[in-house]
């Protein structure tokens, strides 16, 4: 990372901000840097995301010197600092005892300098600081070094930084693979050994750092991480017994494919097969939008293969199948797991080839009042014949309000 162009890839609004934040506690004698993976995103010359601050200021005084303050977690040293448009989580140095739960430490001691509090963090790569002001850099467990030669490490022992929190253990994964970086000897053997202490993470921070994957450059070489390490089925056991080679395979060749949202590779990562898919996102924290597009997407594959299979050429059929966002991505779906399986994928190719063409919405030619006026009555039969309506139009059949009143009239 060159001096002179470390605040390239920030924005430029939010890195003013941040300076503004370092500035006040600067004049309070508290020298503020950025710290973790913002700073490693700039030395890998990579956009950052979240701006994080450290210092030696404690949380009550972080509440003095600024007007806005969140107190987030005050009891760790961790306080939000709002200035302007901009948040910023303001930590200070410390240092942290044991761990009794797999995620928080039993003692937190607030320390003065970046020097001890580099010991309690997880990776080298993660343990860097950099100067919001002038660009001065500290690394005081040579995750700079590692970064250059492309390896993973834990600062201090593995297993017991494992043990500490084993969302570590999916960090491991998501890092090797965003980063493409290479495990340093034993860090895998140490993960194999902690991999039972992924079953007191909760779900939700299991879900959001599987979303983090999904949204990674290589999801399938984090899902061989987590296979190779025996993480998997105590990361997600709602899925032990599932395909895990074939659920890799797919990821693979999903990624084969450009510009894929996140949802569709989460589906790819979650894939309960043809199981009921209903136990398994009743066992995830999942948002209701999150939960509608993943069984879209299941439901839909299934009915795409089925229809690939039986060489249907029912436009209606095919078009509702394969429009909108959740049947682009249940066909995406299907023709990776198809090639994952080392099956002909020619009947899906078909398919996709005929959507890339089709009109597969068309505008209604009645509405409910119409067909009250035509002499159906009120009820579930009005939605019926607007279905049937739709799919008349599909095929081609009707194409015209005159034509839609005759094929009403002929179906009464």
């Amino acid at each position: 990372m060159r001096q002179e162009s470390w605040s390239q890839g920030l924005n430029p609004q939010a890195l003013a901000a941040a300076r503004d934040v370092a500035r006040v506690l600067g004049k309070a004698g508290h020298r503020a840097w950025f710290v973790g993976g913002c700073v490693r995103d700039l030395a890998l010359g990579q956009p950052a995301k979240d701006l994080d601050l450290v210092s030696a200021a404690t949380p009550d005084e972080v509440q003095q010197l600024f007007r806005r303050t969140v107190a987030v977690g005050k009891a760790f040293g961790v306080m939000r600092v709002l200035m302007g448009d901009f948040e910023f989580e303001v930590a200070t140095f410390r240092s942290e005892g044991d761990y009794s739960d797999g995620r928080h430490p039993k003692e937190v001691r607030l320390v003065s300098s970046a020097e001890t509090d580099a010991t309690r963090r997880d990776f080298t790569c993660n343990a860097l600081y950099l100067d919001p002001l002038d660009g001065t850099r500290l690394d005081p467990a040579n995750g700079l070094r590692d970064l250059e030669a492309k390896i993973l490490r834990t600062v201090g022992d593995a297993g017991h930084r494992f043990r500490e929190d084993s969302l570590r253990l999916l960090r491991m994964a998501r890092f090797e693979a965003g980063l493409d970086l290479t495990p340093v000897e034993g860090l895998h053997e140490a993960a194999r050994a902690a991999a039972t202490g992924l079953q007191r993470v909760s779900s939700e921070r299991v879900l959001d750092e599987l979303t983090k994957i999904a949204g990674g450059p290589d999801p399938a070489r984090a899902l061989a991480v987590l296979l190779e390490c025996d993480l998997w089925q105590y990361a997600l056991p709602a899925l032990i017994g599932g395909d895990d080679p074939l659920r890799l395979g797919t990821l693979k060749e999903l990624a084969r494919g450009a510009g894929e949202d996140v949802s569709l590779v989460l589906a790819a990562f979650l894939d309960p097969g043809s199981a009921d898919p209903v136990p398994l996102l009743d066992s995830l924290p999942l948002s209701r939008e999150l939960r509608r597009r993943l069984l879209g997407i299941w439901q839909t594959r299934l009915r795409i293969e089925e229809l690939a299979r039986a060489g249907s050429e029912d436009q209606a059929d095919l078009a509702r199948a394969l429009r909108g966002a959740k049947g682009a991505g249940g066909l995406a779906l299907a023709q990776a797991s198809c090639r994952a399986k080392g099956e002909d994928p020619c009947g899906l190719d078909r398919l996709a080839s005929w959507a890339a063409d089709a009109t597969m919405e068309v505008e209604p030619l009645l509405s409910g009042d119409d067909l009250k006026q035509l002499g159906v009555e009120r009820g579930p039969r009005i939605g019926t014949l607007l279905k049937e309506l739709e799919a008349a139009q599909l095929r081609g059949v009707v194409g015209t309000v005159a034509e839609a009143r005759a094929f009403v009239q002929r179906v009464l």
